[in-house]
Parts: C-alpha cells; structure tokens; sequence
C-alpha cells in the first residue's frame, strides 16, 4: 500500500512537469468554453486537482531538479544559453549577483501586482462591485509596500554594520505595520460581504485571470521562501513575508470569485460557510504574520540599537 501510495503522490520529476503541463490549458479551457457538469471539465478539475497536490508534495524535488539542469551540463541548450547571457553586462549581473535577482524579483512582483490591482479596480467600476473596487485598491496598497521595499533594498548599503542592520530592522517593522492596517481594513470588508451575504458577478475571463495570478503568488511566494531562508537581510525576508500574505488573500478571493461563478443557486448556505472559514484562516493567518514581524522586528531593533 505504501509503495503504491508513493507511486501515485511521488511520481518523477519528469511526471509531475507533464502532468501540471497538460493540466493547466485544459483546466483553463474548461473554465472559459465548458459547462461545469460537463465530463470534460470534471476530468479536468480533477486533474488540476491531482497535479496540484503532486506539485506541493514533489516542490523540493522540482527546484532541486530544475537546479541541475540549469546550474549543469546535461543540456547543451542551456549551456549555449548560460554563454550567451555571460555576453551581456545585466544578464551576466543577474547570473552572478544573488543580490541582483532578488532585487529583479522585487521589480517583476511590483509589476505583477500594479496589473492585478489596476485588473481589479476597472473589473469592479464596469460591474457596479463595490467589493472587487475595494480589493483592487487592497492591491494598490499591497503595490505601494512592495515599492517601499524595492526603494528601501536600493539604498541600503553592502556592508553589515549596525547602522544598516538598523536601517533593515526598521524596514521590517514597518512593512509589518503597513501589513497589519492594511489587512484589518480589507478583513472588516469581508466580515461585512459574508454577513450580508453579497453576491458578485465574475466574468470567467477575470476568475482565469485570477486564478493565474494567485498561482503565481503561491509560486512566487514559496521560491522567496527557499531562495531567502538563510538571509540575514530584513528587508529580503520582509518580501517573503508580505509575498505568503498576498497569496493567502488571492486564494481567498479567488475562492469567492469561483462560488459565486460556477456554483448554483441553492448554494447560499455553503459559499456563507466556505467564505467564513476560508476568510476567518486568512485574516489570522495574514495578522499572524504581521504581529510576528513588528514583534521581531522590534525585539531585533532593540538588541542593535543596544549595541551602539
């Protein structure tokens, strides 16, 4: 049993890549052109399904796989590749400079969120909700907190000495702040869409798209988890921090987004209980995370400032 158990939810690297490959652009179709009770789209929602959980189980595998081949030699395409970018001065940079790919990482999730928020704000003037209007700005906001970190990653210095670390700590804290505010407010607006119950109408095009998006937070948000878990700089893990909370937040939104599209009319009572236990995770998730970092941050800030 156990052997067939690690057959089923352990399969090769080279398995899970085909299975999330071919899932992806049959989930996404049966989502745009197929009725929800069609057999294709069952199929396939059981097939995202399965290659999700093959993804999160065989993660470490995946990455450590995608490691070799890019780092080795096994394929020549890449190495070619490797070569050519060693050519140019910035792609050159971002093969050496662990610094530097963080700070593009920053950039592409300062970009990536200005998208989704501004996707947001114009979805929820042209249908009239007020609640997809106030996401949109919950993102705005989310966009700005990144922005202070990209500012604040570019103009510490290189060195470690305490007038940086102190400079890092204060960062953090107030990221945890901005954090902490930002998420009480959006979690008083969910409180009052689950109590009154508001249904939203979601264009199918706007739920692929936030599908998408909230795949690449989560995506997004554990790669920061690995690159970043032996930093000692507070501003790279103050990114990995408000990345996990954006993608918490994007799940729970998402989760909304498809009740309220694809499920039935007689579906009021289960979409009031799957958006209160799903929004309640995520607003003590999100303040959990947030409480922990002005915690940290301060109980750090002190212990440097102490030893000036």
């Amino acid at each position: 049993m156990k052997k067939l158990l690690n057959a089923l939810f352990k399969p090769p690297v080279r398995v899970i890549v085909i299975t999330d490959i071919i899932a992806i652009p049959i989930t996404i179709a049966a989502l745009a052109f197929l009725s929800s009770m069609n057999p294709i789209s069952l199929f396939a929602y059981l097939l995202s399904a399965y290659a999700l959980t093959i993804s999160v189980i065989g993660f470490k595998r995946v990455i450590r796989r995608i490691r070799e081949l890019i780092t080795g030699d096994e394929v020549k395409m890449i190495v070619r590749f490797r070569k050519l970018m060693h050519k140019n001065k910035l792609t050159a940079l971002y093969l050496d400079s662990k610094d530097f790919r963080a700070e593009v990482s920053l950039y592409c999730g300062l970009a990536f969120n200005l998208f989704f928020a501004t996707f947001k704000v114009t979805s929820g003037i042209h249908d009239g909700s007020a609640w997809l209007i106030s996401i949109g700005f919950y993102y705005f906001a989310f966009a700005a907190a990144r922005f202070m970190l990209t500012q604040d990653y570019r103009r510490q210095k290189s060195d470690d000495t305490n007038s940086v670390k102190l400079y890092e700590y204060r960062t953090y804290r107030r990221c945890g702040i901005m954090m902490m505010f930002l998420n009480l407010t959006i979690g008083g607006m969910s409180v009052q869409m689950i109590w009154k119950n508001e249904v939203v109408s979601y264009s199918k095009a706007a739920v692929i798209i936030s599908a998408a998006y909230t795949f690449y937070c989560f995506i997004s948000g554990i790669t920061n988890v690995i690159a970043f878990r032996k930093s000692d700089n507070a501003i790279l893990l103050a990114t990995k921090d408000l990345t996990m909370s954006g993608a918490v937040m994007s799940m729970f939104s998402l989760q909304n987004s498809m009740l309220h599209t694809f499920g039935g009319a007689d579906d009021e009572k289960f979409r009031l209980i799957m958006n209160t236990v799903t929004g309640g995770s995520v607003l003590v998730i999100v303040l959990g995370i947030a409480t922990f970092m002005i915690i940290s941050g301060t109980k750090k800030l002190k212990r440097c400032e102490d030893l000036q």
